[in-house]
């Protein structure tokens, strides 16, 4: 096959075959091609290394070579190849690219953003589907290591790239961190540019820049803005153009230090302020300003088997299982703690039917493990997770089972994150209760305690003192809003309830932010963060239908709820009962417990069934909720009508087979298993045995999986599995 002489030539240089150093060699492409097309992969990067050898500027065969041992995973060779096509070619983005992929498989995140800009920069108006794929690669690493706001830009760059076809992994990945409820709706969009004062006399400088940044050309637009805050050091949209390039580069630190400028900007509104402090506070995976303060208590012991008998005597002390103590050991040659408790805020309560008064459930205030003595030390005891509003009190707890003769030793722990202070740590104490029963229980625990745990949180950013602490104090005003508007961002939080959040308002004197009324031709121009605040009586059901598609694709259950039950409400034609349909299942997956869900099914099914719409991917939620709810005799009803409406479908059949074995009732024959499974079903009417840990994310109802995907997505990375 003939060359083209004046087609673009493949080693990524932008230049014609005819003007390039390949022109000499590049007519061993098509044979090249051919193999790796035909699954040859080895001979062809042998030949590829043979016509390196003879040809030692043919940058194309580096080009193809470097693509060849990604997927090999190759990752020495890779740096190798890479380092040479550099050498050859010093800007060229697909060399550039080629070395980010061999920094990202070695982790060095910050190196391979380095070159990954590079690249984008040396690239031209089409990047290469290779810099795109190793973009995708960028954002996957960024994302597991909690560099969100980056992760999304290079996944973004993927996914907005015309006619790239291999944008899946980034799209999986925006998935992920979209509908993730422990991620904060602050981080999952990126913050938008401030515009510039329209009358600027630097104004043709900054357009400059931001038309380099809206070309991906982040180190030149990077430049021009350093320059321009040398004579503007405080002017916004110069931050926030600085804080997109800190974006880009993943540098967390920059970032941290220009939201926080920005937050400092008198001339910004309030709220703006707020939003870019409290961002500030959540970029940063090591940021204290929104952790508690947190000990360790040591303590050497004469001897374990009196401390341990004590603790065990104590209702201030709750045993943990031995197979979680087998679990707390750093590796395989450590010697496990002897026993284990959770320190309690409360007496256990003795019950012996049903659940006590929600006043009498305890919760963990830290956990103490009790090591018996070995060869090369003590007896001793060890308190973890402290958080300085229980000091004094998980002290005194532990100082009266070890006596005051021996000394507790306290140190410095790692802080405990915003998340875990305030959701209520639930003692491991069992009692004797239905599955419902201690679902309503878990509902009014958390209505009633993480509101208080919220306002009391002492925080990095209010001095290590709490909303209640500080509500009398003026100056802290922008700080104490923050750490609400943080709080109502966590859909981990907000979707136990809308009375959560109210009550940490009057907790700390703070007035929340008004509902948005908006109109049919607003609807796109509203930001995630404030879909939950959203009043749709002036919406049309299908405006509410678009925002209730938005609030699912980043978990903003309030949100969900809300237009969820406004298209329920509506009087909708015929060609759209299916949307309502759509409507009760969402409203079903956003249930804050069984009870609820269940009742939402049975409404659901009433309209599915007058209207003769399916109603399968109901039963199979049905199926897993009354389980869920200890209801027998309700999940052998839903089982029967199941099998009896839809048991000539092989794909619904096969649905409900597979979550019978991943409830632990059926063999993957078919077979039944002896007795009941993991969450195996009561019969009618029995009691189910409660406890456990409970936490606040352990209600709810979701609906089953759909067994192809396996329980979950799963990222590819060029490379990896």
């Amino acid at each position: 096959m003939s060359v083209d002489h004046y087609a673009t030539c493949p080693c990524g240089s932008g230049k014609k075959i005819k003007f390039c150093k390949c022109k000499d060699s590049v007519s061993e492409l098509d044979r090249v091609m051919k193999m790796v097309e035909g699954g040859q992969v080895v001979p062809a990067l042998d030949r590829l290394s043979t016509i390196l050898s003879e040809h030692p500027d043919a940058a194309w065969a580096l080009a193809i070579r470097g693509r060849l041992l990604l997927d090999l995973r190759e990752y020495d060779t890779l740096a190798e190849n890479a380092d040479r096509f550099i050498r050859l070619q010093p800007s060229n983005p697909l060399a550039l690219t080629q070395r980010a992929a061999a920094q990202v498989f070695r982790g060095d995140v910050k190196s391979a953003t380095d070159s990954m800009l590079e690249a984008l920069t040396e690239s031209g108006r089409d990047v290469d589907a290779f810099v795109l794929d190793v973009s995708s690669a960028v954002a996957f690493l960024l994302g597991r290591q909690g560099v969100f706001l980056t992760a999304r830009v290079y996944a973004s760059l993927a996914m907005m790239a015309e006619g790239y076809e291999g944008s899946q992994m980034s799209a999986s990945l925006l998935r992920q961190l979209n509908s993730s409820p422990s991620l904060s709706q602050l981080v999952k969009s990126i913050p938008q540019p401030i515009e510039r004062p329209a009358d600027a006399d630097w104004g043709e400088r900054y357009d400059e820049a931001a038309t380099l940044l809206r070309s991906n050309k982040v180190l030149l637009a990077e430049a021009k803005f350093q320059s321009l805050r040398r004579t503007l050091p405080d002017e916004p949209s110069i931050l926030s153009g600085l804080l997109t390039c800190a974006i880009w580069r993943g540098d967390v630190p920059a970032q941290s230090e220009f939201l926080k400028k920005l937050s400092a900007c008198e001339s910004l509104d309030f709220e703006q302020r707020v939003q870019f402090r409290a961002v500030s506070c959540l970029v940063n995976p090591e940021d204290k300003d929104l952790a508690a303060e947190c000990f360790r208590l040591d303590a050497d012991i004469e001897s374990a088997e009196p401390v341990e008998m004590a603790m065990i005597a104590d209702a201030r002390f709750a045993p943990l299982p031995p197979e979680m103590l087998a679990q707390m050991r750093e590796s395989e040659d450590d010697v496990p703690p002897r026993a284990g408790f959770q320190v309690l805020d409360r007496d256990r309560p003795e019950v012996s039917e049903g659940l006590p008064p929600i006043d009498q459930i305890p919760e963990a205030n830290a956990m103490a493990f009790v090591y018996g003595k070995q060869t090369d030390r003590s007896a001793r005891i060890e308190v973890h997770d402290v958080t300085s509003s229980v000091l004094d009190d998980v002290r005194a707890q532990i100082q009266k089972v070890i006596g005051d003769s021996v000394e507790l030793q306290q140190k410095s722990s790692d802080p405990l994150p915003f998340l875990a202070v305030v959701q209520p740590q639930v003692a491991m104490v069992r009692f004797k209760a239905s599955a419902m029963e201690a679902d309503a229980m878990q509902e009014e625990l958390t209505q009633t305690r993480m509101p208080v745990a919220i306002a009391n949180a002492k925080l990095g950013i209010l001095g290590n003192a709490s909303l209640v602490e500080t509500a009398e104090d003026a100056t802290k005003l922008l700080e104490r809003t923050v750490v609400v508007r943080v709080a109502e961002q966590y859909d981990a939080l907000i979707s136990k309830g809308e009375d959560v959040l109210k009550k940490v308002y009057a907790l700390a004197k703070l007035e929340p932010l008004p509902a948005i009324t908006l109109q049919d031709s607003e609807i796109e121009s509203v930001s995630n963060t404030d879909l939950n605040r959203i009043d749709s009586s002036q919406l049309s059901e299908e405006s509410c239908l678009y925002l209730l598609q938005r609030a699912q694709q980043i978990s903003a259950t309030p949100a969900i709820r809300h237009f969820a039950q406004r298209i329920i409400a509506a009087e909708l034609p015929e060609d759209q009962k299916m949307a309502k349909l759509l409507a009760y299942s969402t409203l079903v997956n956003a249930s804050s417990n069984a009870q609820d869900a269940i009742a939402t099914i049975d409404e659901a099914k009433a309209f599915a069934e007058a209207n003769q719409l399916p109603t399968a991917n109901l039963l199979l939620s049905e199926v897993s909720l009354r389980l869920q709810a200890g209801d027998g005799e309700g999940f052998q009803k839903a089982i029967e009508t199941l099998t009896q409406r839809y048991g000539n479908e092989p794909e619904v059949m096969a649905q409900l087979q597979q979550m019978l074995i991943s409830m632990g009732l059926i063999r993957p024959d078919g077979s039944p298993k002896r007795g009941p499974g993991p969450g195996g079903v009561a019969p009618a009417g029995a009691e189910a045995a409660g406890g456990g840990i409970w936490t606040p994310d352990g209600g709810g109802a979701a609906a089953p999986a759909d067994p192809a995907s396996g329980g979950g997505s799963k990222l590819w990375v060029p490379g990896m599995d």
